[in-house]
């Protein structure tokens, strides 16, 4: 389960990424991927993640396990999510990123 433990995580290694190899220009990164970018990175979009995650909520949602659909649309958070009893019919979490 994704949780803000793991969103501080992300940023610090974009953080990283920015700061130590942006510089360095788009090929640097290419090993990185393990799926070849349509077009070469370029150190704005890496900027502007960075901005869009220090910004976002982490919220979850119950999806059925088996078609993965949506099984109630609350938005909960992390500690509604651990204590939700509709988790016991293998249902899923999803996470939500909202964004400010």
């Amino acid at each position: 389960m994704l949780t803000k433990r793991h969103l501080a995580i992300i940023r610090a290694a974009l953080k990283f990424f920015d700061e130590e190899m942006s510089p360095h220009g788009p090929d640097v990164a290419r090993p990185y991927f393990e799926e070849p970018l349509e077009r070469g990175l370029e150190a704005e979009e890496v900027g502007l993640l960075r901005e869009l995650l220090q910004t976002v909520e982490l919220r979850y949602l119950c999806c059925d396990g088996i078609g993965m659909t949506v099984a109630n649309l609350e938005l909960l958070t992390l500690e509604q999510a651990l204590n939700v009893e509709r988790l016991l019919n293998n249902d899923h979490l999803a996470a939500v990123l909202l964004t400010s």
